[in-house]
């Protein structure tokens, strides 16, 4: 590989995105044969079938860019947004992404922890909005909307974490307690967050 090649490599990922598609790379001159010697030599990473990225910047990519690159669909969601919004001390081991029931999940490289949770199109579409993470535009539910995803994925989310997050929020100037009524409504849990949403007031 000649030294043009890989300063046109580094350039793209550089100002282009830090994960490409092979048929980003090949737009721009690179053949097969090409990324593989690039993989030979250590310069580039292969992060799943046709998907690579810098290998010197593997480690400095938030497993959300390449969790969202890899499912373009998805929304980040629960625990990955609560650490987001800093609404608890928790420390998740897995990428939160949300999707709609009836989407096709792609095959995930199996070193990148990516938790997919399931939603009907009504709770899917609810509180969807976006945010900056490393100067990328990412995808992710709103905080009101977070908190009451807390309550309904029960299962997944304990209780302990969710009441956490529901007093960090309520505790906040900008917090929309109507909103996240409204929104609790709409998910089927009013009910169940009504009496803490009470007690912390």
């Amino acid at each position: 590989m000649n030294y043009h090649k890989t300063e046109q490599m580094n350039f793209l990922f550089k100002n282009k995105s830090a994960i490409l598609k092979a048929s980003e790379l090949k737009a721009f001159g690179f053949s097969s044969r090409n990324l593989k010697k690039m993989i030979d030599t250590g310069l580039l990473e292969k992060i799943k079938q046709g998907y690579y990225v810098l290998s010197e910047n593997t480690g400095e990519i938030p497993d959300i860019l390449i969790a969202l690159k890899l499912i373009p669909q998805g929304v980040i969601c629960l625990l990955s947004a609560i650490e987001h919004y800093e609404l608890s001390t928790v420390n998740p081991s897995s990428t939160s992404i949300a999707l709609p029931r009836k989407a096709n999940i792609p095959t995930l490289p199996s070193s990148r922890y990516i938790k997919i949770y399931r939603m009907t199109d009504k709770h899917f579409k609810l509180g969807i909005s976006e945010a900056e993470l490393n100067g990328v535009k990412i995808r992710i539910y709103d905080i009101e909307k977070v908190i009451c995803d807390c309550f309904k994925y029960d299962k997944q989310i304990e209780k302990n974490i969710a009441l956490e997050v529901l007093k960090n929020y309520v505790s906040r100037k900008n917090c929309n307690i109507q909103k996240l009524l409204e929104y609790a409504k709409i998910m089927g849990k009013k009910k169940v967050m009504l009496p803490y949403i009470e007690a912390l007031l």
